[in-house]
């Protein structure tokens, strides 16, 4: 008996993944849902990300000296990959203005006999502003600022030895070599659009588990109906899970991303996220009236796991219970895991126990709607 109890699960499985897979192919939506439109938009956040860091952003400078030296600091500034530096011909207040209306990210103030302080062994102050409201963008704009100084100080460093009257110490001629792979906040292709693509994933196994089920009523005839619910669900998890992997390939193989970690621990993690995020789908159908409030309430959840996952402030500096929230979405979970499989070259025992916290959601998915979800499907859409 209990034999054929498994016989007929594993058949009322293998029936709705055969039916599903035939019908999915004929379905327009759920081509876009799957691969279309994911896709469509990795290639747009691609487009935006592409560079891989904020590059030629604009700067304007206030020039209040008009010296050699001046014109030559700005014109290497310009040169340096981050900043695009214009010249104001209305001098700071224009700048400031410009700077408020974010048409600038930063101003950069050289001040009157600039060059002639330097020469003289003077400390004039060359002034770099950024609109901190543009943290990103802002920030950016000023990275090469700090290398162009430091170059001009070392360059003139005998003028200002001979004005003082004292010997200065020949200082040792240390190279800095930046890789933005091990930085990764500071690489978008290693960081926003990476978890962009693990986070627009769920938000289309959401989407598209809530539509699927608000389709799901002939189930309910199915003698082993959690059976046959596994299985019309099941073909999307490996759908999503081969998206997720393509998306990977395309970082890797179009953008010049490196994984440093074991390719398979990474598909290890997708899959089971995958499973995670479509059990939140099937929470929001089966605990709502209709298929609309879900919508609804799956864009409340998507938005609390963007803020709450690390990506736009650290875990760690965040409230007590910002930190709860955080590790309640499995967001949170395979950003942490995959950024390390991408990045380090982790063993398997961590990621193992990452499946094994993100296999808890299905399961206990399960067991909050083992009879619900039925009783749901049984009863008409609260509103159409």
């Amino acid at each position: 008996m209990a034999m054929a109890g498994v016989n007929g699960r594993l058949g009322s499985f293998h029936h709705a993944f055969r039916h599903e897979v035939r019908v999915a192919w004929r379905k327009p939506a759920v081509h876009w849902l799957v691969w279309c439109f994911p896709l469509l938009l990795f290639a747009l956040i691609a487009s935006d990300f592409s560079a891989g860091t904020l590059l030629d952003l604009p700067v304007v400078a206030v020039d209040q000296d008009h010296s050699p030296m001046s014109r030559q600091l700005i014109r290497n500034l310009d040169a340096g990959s981050h900043a695009r530096v214009t010249v104001s011909d209305g001098g700071l207040p224009e700048a400031l203005e410009r700077l408020r209306k974010a048409q600038d990210y930063s101003v950069l103030l050289i001040p009157p006999y600039f060059e002639a302080d330097v020469l003289a062994g003077r400390q004039p102050a060359v002034t770099l502003y950024y609109n901190a409201l543009f943290y990103g963008a802002g920030f950016y704009s000023t990275q090469d600022f700090s290398g162009l100084m430091s170059e001009l100080n070392s360059q003139y460093r005998p003028w200002l030895a001979a004005a003082s009257g004292k010997s200065v110490p020949t200082l040792p001629n240390v190279s800095l070599d930046y890789d933005s792979l091990f930085n990764a906040s500071g690489s978008y292709i290693y960081y926003q659009q990476f978890a962009a693509c693990i986070h627009m994933l769920q938000l289309f196994a959401v989407t598209l588990t809530i539509w699927l089920l608000a389709r799901a009523r002939p189930l309910i005839y199915q003698r082993h109906f959690a059976a046959a619910v596994l299985g019309k669900l099941f073909p999307y998890t490996l759908c999503y899970t081969v998206l997720l992997m393509a998306e990977f390939a395309l970082l890797v193989g179009i953008f010049g991303a490196r994984v440093v970690g074991n390719p398979f621990y990474m598909l290890s993690v997708a899959f089971f996220y995958v499973m995670a995020a479509q059990s939140l789908g099937v929470l929001l159908f089966t605990f709502t009236g209709s298929a609309i409030t879900a919508y609804s309430l799956m864009g409340i959840m998507v938005s609390l796991a963007l803020t709450f996952s690390g990506i736009a402030m650290p875990e760690l500096s965040m409230p007590w219970i910002a930190q709860l929230i955080a590790n309640i979405e499995p967001l949170t979970h395979a950003l942490y895991a995959m950024f390390d499989i991408f990045l380090r070259d982790v063993p398997g025992k961590p990621v193992l126990g990452v499946c094994v916290l993100l296999m808890i959601y299905p399961l206990a998915a399960a067991l909050l709607v083992r009879k619900r979800l039925y009783q749901r499907l049984v009863k008409p859409e609260a509103t159409q």
